[in-house]
C-alpha cells in the first residue's frame, strides 16, 4: 500500500464531487458489497490507489471508470446474477456451452475478476472441468468496455487441441468473439484494449497483446490503448481458399451458435425495470 503522505496528495488531486460520489457508493451499492465478499487483495473503495488497467491511467479516469461501472452493475445486473457473478464458488453465469470435433466440450462464463488489477469482469472458458483461459475487462455505464488481461491458465498443448477440435478457431479469439457478444447487447459504443507497454504487469507477461489486437483490426488509440472495431465482419466465402472452406464454415457455425446462446443468456441477466 502506498504511504500516508502518497495517499494524502493522491486524494487532494482527485476529483471532489466524483470521489465523494465513489465513497459512497462503495458504503451502499450492490457491485462493491458483493466484491469485498471476495478474497481479493484489498477492498474496492481501494481499487483507485493501486494500479488498475493500465500503467498510465490517471487517479481521475481510473476514478470516473470504477463510479461508471458500479452504475453499470447497479442498474443493468439483477440481484441474482450479481450473487452468481461475485459468489466464491461459482463460476459466473454461464453465456455458451459448446462442442466441437472429437466430442470436446467447452463451457463459456462470465465471471468476476480474479486479477483486480486488470479490471472488473471476465469471461472464461472450462474445458475438462478446468479453466483453461480468461480476458479480463471493464463495461462502463456510459458505453466503453476496457480489456486489460488475457491469460492462458493451460499448456499450450490443450490449447492447440482445442484449436484443432473447434476448426482452427483459438480460445484467445473465442474469447475476443464473447467480448463482442457482451458489447453488442449492452450497445458498448467504444472497445479500448491494453497495449504491450501499458500493461499493469509491464513485462511479466507471455502474450503479445499488440499483435493479437492488430489481428482483431484494432488500431492504435494513443500511447496505453488500441480501439477495437465494435463489429468484426466475417470474411467472406470467396476469400477463403477451396481447400480451407469445409473449416470456415463450421467456425462460423460455431460463433453463430455461440451468438445464440450468449444474447440469450444475457438477457436473463439484466434487470427488466
Amino acid at each position: 500500500m502506498k504511504s500516508r503522505l502518497t495517499l494524502f496528495f493522491i486524494k487532494i488531486s482527485l476529483n471532489k464531487s466524483n470521489y465523494a460520489d465513489f465513497k459512497k457508493k462503495c458504503k451502499l451499492s450492490v457491485y462493491p458489497l458483493s466484491y469485498d465478499k471476495l478474497e481479493r487483495p484489498y477492498p474496492l473503495s481501494e481499487k483507485i490507489f493501486h494500479k488498475y488497467l493500465n500503467e498510465k491511467i490517471s487517479y481521475n479516469k481510473k476514478l470516473s471508470i470504477l463510479n461508471s461501472h458500479i452504475d453499470f452493475i447497479d442498474q443493468k445486473i439483477n440481484a441474482n446474477a450479481v450473487d452468481k457473478l461475485y459468489s466464491p464458488t461459482l463460476d459466473g453465469v454461464i453465456l455458451a456451452e459448446m462442442e466441437g470435433k472429437n466430442d470436446t466440450k467447452i463451457s463459456l462464463y462470465l465471471s468476476s475478476a480474479f486479477y483486480p488489477r486488470e479490471g472488473d469482469l471476465r469471461v472464461i472458458m472450462r474445458f475438462d472441468e478446468k479453466l483453461v483461459f480468461s480476458m479480463h475487462f471493464t463495461i462502463t455505464l456510459s458505453g466503453d468496455i476496457y480489456i486489460a488481461g488475457v491469460q492462458g491458465h493451460t499448456s499450450r498443448e490443450v490449447l492447440k487441441k482445442l484449436t484443432k477440435d473447434f476448426y482452427g478457431f483459438r480460445p484467445s479469439n473465442l474469447m475476443m468473439a464473447l467480448i463482442l457478444e457482451i458489447a453488442k447487447f449492452f450497445k458498448v459504443e467504444n472497445i479500448y484494449a491494453v497495449k504491450n507497454k501499458a500493461h499493469v504487469k509491464l513485462g511479466k507477461f507471455d502474450f503479445d497483446y499488440d499483435k493479437f489486437w492488430q489481428e482483431v483490426n484494432g488500431v492504435s488509440y494513443n500511447k496505453a490503448w488500441f480501439k477495437l472495431p465494435i463489429n468484426q465482419s466475417p470474411k467472406s466465402i470467396e476469400d477463403i481458399k477451396s481447400n480451407k472452406r469445409s473449416e470456415f464454415k463450421k467456425r462460423e457455425a460455431i460463433r453463430e451458435n455461440m451468438s445464440i446462446q450468449c444474447q440469450k443468456n444475457l438477457s436473463t441477466i439484466v434487470n427488466h425495470h
